[in-house]
């Protein structure tokens, strides 16, 4: 029996989650504002319920249970391909994405995704024959009669070797049964799980000790030489290995901070995107060495690291992007100091690195169909006037999670992207 799906949004507020999930969320360190909140997107499987966090703002249809599901899915789809290139994107700026049962995650989407390309496990083995399948010419010269022709020697029998293939046996048993559990649990991942579970609960389960079971597999890899059907077994091996070793009923997996993944994927989805970091300037600092001289020193690891920045393809007009995982619905939600101050100096710096005259925008990014931040501004508190001559005004846009995750598991870029470009005024109206 698949199991249930309910799904939230990361940042909501505990109150409405079962005692079991604040306690799991808890146990991992994933509540914030005072434990308070959710501080987690992924996955919590418990008492034969799947609990998906999603992308704060992201839109919930919880009418409709096909699209939940296929928001839950697409959603572990991305955590799974952010996890496999997570420790190369991280640096020193960053305090980590804090990926969490990604390997567990990892070895489930294997599992069934090899299922699915190419069945059970089938054991091979061969047997000895006649006058048919591959010659084995050793046996056949050692033990067939043999008369000479005019053409060379003439053997009555040729000894030879013939393949067969059996899926009635221990181990096709037990691959069975660890895609039963799989698709009960994370069904709703994968298409047509329906289907697959009906024809592997056809199948006889192993009732081998799990112990034992390891000890079968382990033997047959010993046996064996094609690359899939190494690391399958590998594979069963570890999933054998992570239930004996579960101490709980509860299964994570997901990411902490939300907001490195988020930076990443519309890093990803958007057009035009350019890579700046390596121009732009670093800071340096004069100090003495060992002999009283003056040096200076470049702080590589404290350069500057814009999130995106995109250009025109046809003239030098470029905008500066930061992915901001923040609510935006409300003056207590949106950036702080810091953050506009950063995006205010990226401005200035990427201006030394491009043409003289070009056109820079500047603009951040919010989850969410909408919200009520349409520009950032200075303002002078004598006249109220906007000092948007000194200070860029940032442009607010806001994107649906949903979007964003959906063409970066595709490998596509984002639809209907917003015009960049265009001057703050235009852009908001």
């Amino acid at each position: 029996m698949e199991h249930q799906l309910r799904v939230y949004h990361d940042r909501s507020y505990l109150g409405s989650l079962p005692a079991k999930i604040k306690q799991e969320l808890s146990k991992h360190s994933l509540l914030s504002d005072k434990d308070k909140s959710v501080k987690f997107c992924g996955l919590i499987v418990a008492d034969g319920i799947a609990h998906v966090f999603s992308p704060r703002n992201a839109t919930l249809n919880n009418s409709d249970e096909k699209s939940l599901k296929s928001q839950a899915s697409q959603l572990i789809q991305a955590i799974y391909r952010y996890s496999l290139i997570s420790n190369s994107i991280k640096n020193a700026n960053d305090e980590g994405s804090e990926l969490i049962g990604d390997s567990q995650l990892g070895l489930i989407i294997e599992l069934v995704t090899d299922f699915q390309k190419n069945g059970l496990y089938t054991h091979k083995y061969s047997v000895s024959v006649k006058n048919t399948g591959k010659p084995d010419w050793k046996k056949t010269i050692s033990n067939s009669i043999t008369f000479l022709s005019s053409r060379g020697p003439v053997y009555f029998d040729i000894h030879g070797k013939k393949q067969h293939f059996n899926q009635d046996n221990e181990i096709s048993k037990i691959h069975a049964g660890i895609l039963t559990i799989l698709f009960e649990r994370f069904g709703w991942l994968f298409s047509n799980a329906s289907n697959s579970l009906l024809k592997l609960k056809m199948v006889d389960r192993c009732k081998l000790s799990k112990n034992n079971q390891l000890s079968l597999i382990t033997k047959e890899m010993n046996n064996v030489y094609s690359d899939r059907d190494i690391r399958l077994l590998s594979n069963l091996r570890r999933f054998i290995t992570s239930e004996i070793g579960r101490d709980s009923s509860v299964e994570i997996m997901g990411i902490r901070s939300f907001h490195v993944m988020w930076e990443h994927m519309l890093s990803r989805v958007l057009d035009h995107v350019i890579d700046v970091n390596k121009l732009l300037p670093k800071p340096s600092y004069k100090m003495l060495d060992s002999h009283g001289d003056v040096k200076v020193v470049d702080a590589n690891r404290n350069g500057q690291r814009t999130d995106i920045v995109v250009k025109q393809p046809e003239h030098e007009h470029y905008c500066v992007i930061d992915a901001k995982y923040y609510g935006a619905h409300s003056i207590e939600s949106v950036p702080k100091w810091e953050d506009l101050v950063k995006q205010f100096f990226y401005v200035t710096a990427l201006k030394i690195i491009i043409p003289s005259g070009a056109l820079v925008n500047n603009a951040f990014i919010f989850p969410g169909e909408q919200g009520p931040v349409k520009s950032i501004h200075m303002r002078n508190q004598s006249d109220s006037t906007l000092l948007d001559s000194t200070y860029p005004p940032i442009t607010c846009y806001y994107i649906c999670p949903n979007d964003v995750i959906s063409a970066y598991i595709k490998g596509q870029k984002l639809k209907d992207q917003p015009l960049w470009y265009l001057p703050v005024e235009s852009a908001v109206s």
